[in-house]
């Protein structure tokens, strides 16, 4: 069954910021926050290992309608601006996505691979991403957790880096970058199909993130 899940990208004030490796005290209140919104299963928080200073923060949500009746509540309100507040800029939000396939193998492995092609077309996801991930996921790679895939509209933003249009994305789960990466320019299923999502898209961006259950 797919898993409603959205992603935010956030940059917290230096002010609140005492230690780079974890997320300000201030946001616990935050999470307390969304924590108690019907229909939130899980919240997942990391940073990208290529992203210094950014973090990800990932809600699970039981349906999509318990999130639209959310995004329709003051308390929807409440949480951005008590969000808002901490952060640097607006969050950069990788809208809701029906994600499919094994979705707690990519989000409980130790890093999560964020694999998203950027400006892509409607019939990619399935033409194109498809054919890339199903041999990989089916090769059983070791250290390979398992995979999730999802396709989103994403909005524009403030950041001049972020691609408007449809994205494509898989998330993967590895037990590091490391196991990842060494599966590259060897000969490996990767190799064998990555041409695959090398055009129809104006970007692919990918990164690493030790996720974790809030």
């Amino acid at each position: 069954m797919p898993s409603p899940i959205e992603f935010l990208l956030i940059k917290f004030k230096p002010v609140f910021v005492s230690d780079p490796s974890a997320p300000p005290a201030v946001f616990s209140s935050v999470v307390s926050q969304l924590k108690a919104v019907p229909g939130v299963t899980t919240l997942y928080l990391g940073q990208p290992i290529e992203k210094p200073g950014t973090w990800v923060l990932g809600t699970r949500w039981e349906s999509r309608d318990k999130y639209e009746a959310f995004i329709a509540s003051s308390a929807s309100t409440d949480f951005h601006a008590a969000l808002r507040a901490l952060l640097d800029q607006s969050p950069i939000i990788n809208p809701i996505a029906d994600y499919t396939h094994d979705v707690d193998g990519a989000l409980n492995a130790p890093c999560t691979e964020f694999c998203t092609c950027w400006g892509v077309d409607e019939s990619f996801h399935e033409e194109r991403m498809h054919p890339f991930a199903d041999p990989l996921d089916a090769a059983g790679l070791k250290g390979f957790y398992g995979m999730a895939r999802g396709t989103f509209v994403q909005p524009a933003h403030e950041d001049p880096s972020v691609i408007p249009g449809i994205a494509s994305r898989i998330l993967l789960g590895w037990d590091s970058k490391e196991v990842h990466m060494s599966y590259k320019d060897v000969g490996s299923v990767i190799d064998d199909n990555v041409h695959l999502i090398m055009d129809r898209r104006k970007e692919l961006e990918m990164y690493h993130v030790p996720l974790q259950k809030l």
